[in-house]
């Protein structure tokens, strides 16, 4: 497809625009994972999970190496291949690669991985996850809730696969959309014209795929994985972090019990919830998560005893004091501290101290 030259005004001098090209796919991967919002179309505000995130197949962890990891503030995965026009993959093996990738990642995937690779890719970055997915998400949802919606996408097959290249051939433009006719997942392509002069670059993106046949016939349905015993979870789930991880994840468990709480697993199994049924309802001041007790500030908001500020940041003072400090300082997110603490008996009865005054607290309403 032929490109006119686009042309801009500043100062009072127009300077011509003219088609060109990246110089490598590098160059490209690198922009996208900075300037997501250039791919992004209907999809809103996108995060970067992870540039080359491995995927595997069943028999080991990193058989593929996806270009970029995204996710939506719905919660839902975004897989994005990247190639040029000059490569000339680009018309059917892409395609394949994808399709490996996507059918690999929803059938194998392992819940807590998205927000292990975000996490690492944050701090490598050297910046702090809790704050920068605090700034993502939209105003009220909770981080726990956020990422379980993440892997329940991913079990349900819910993802959207995104081919981004300099130019889109005919051939792939046509695959595309007779996929995101046919499969649950929705696929598009986006092409990505390019346009430089006297050093400064230009893109004019194009999306391919977004039928309105397509469109229609998505379902926006959200599956959730079947249910398993709290036990079950603890394995699956905490073993990564090792046995100190696991067996703290149980003294939980005993704790939230010997406090007439309960704990039970939440419903897309991205954590472990300290439950306490109150005469307002169900209360959820602590979960597992990820290797850490998460203390729920943000949860916290929604009860009128424990909204005011000053009073979430003496829980906080209380509980920081009592673990040596906690992972965030933020009043309105989930601060943790690692579950490893949960094995010492003395910890854990001041932990206990806190969470009951905690309840008491928001019993006092």
């Amino acid at each position: 497809m032929s490109r006119s030259t686009i042309y801009t005004v500043s100062n009072g001098q127009l300077t011509a625009m003219k088609p060109s090209a990246p110089e490598s796919e590098a160059v490209m991967q690198l922009l996208v994972a900075d300037y997501p919002e250039i791919i992004a179309d209907d999809d809103g505000d996108l995060l970067l999970i992870k540039r080359e995130q491995p995927i595997g197949d069943g028999e080991g962890d990193g058989r593929w190496s996806l270009d970029h990891l995204f996710v939506t503030q719905e919660g839902v995965p975004v897989l994005v291949e990247l190639k040029r026009a000059v490569d000339t993959r680009l018309r059917r093996e892409v395609v394949g690669q994808m399709l490996d990738y996507a059918a690999n990642a929803t059938a194998h995937w392992k819940a807590g991985t998205v927000a292990d690779s975000f996490e690492a890719t944050t701090r490598a970055a050297g910046r702090d996850p809790w704050e920068v997915l605090a700034a993502f998400l939209p105003e009220g949802l909770e981080p726990e809730t956020f990422w379980e919606r993440v892997d329940a996408s991913f079990a349900a097959g819910r993802v959207k696969l995104v081919f981004v290249a300099d130019t889109i051939p005919r051939e792939l433009a046509r695959i595309v959309e007779f996929l995101n006719e046919q499969m649950k997942a929705e696929v598009r392509a986006v092409e990505l014209n390019w346009f430089e002069a006297e050093g400064v670059k230009a893109f004019t993106p194009r999306v391919i795929g977004q039928t309105q046949r397509a469109q229609a016939s998505k379902s926006s349905s959200r599956g959730l994985p079947p249910p398993i015993s709290k036990e079950e979870w603890i394995t699956s789930n905490m073993s990564r972090y090792g046995q100190e991880a696991v067996d703290g994840a149980h003294q939980f468990v005993e704790m939230v019990s010997s406090l007439d709480g309960h704990a039970e697993v939440a419903k897309a199994q991205g954590s472990l919830i300290g439950v306490f049924d109150l005469p307002f309802g169900a209360f959820f001041p602590m979960s597992v998560a990820y290797g850490k007790v998460t203390l729920n500030l943000g949860y916290m908001t929604h009860r009128p005893a424990l909204k005011p500020e000053e009073k979430r940041q003496s829980i906080y003072d209380h509980l920081s004091e009592t673990v040596g400090g906690l992972s965030t300082e933020t009043l309105t997110g989930f601060p943790g501290f690692p579950l490893a603490l949960m094995n010492d008996a003395d910890v854990r009865e001041k932990i206990a101290a806190v969470l009951s005054d905690i309840i008491r607290d928001a019993l006092a309403e």
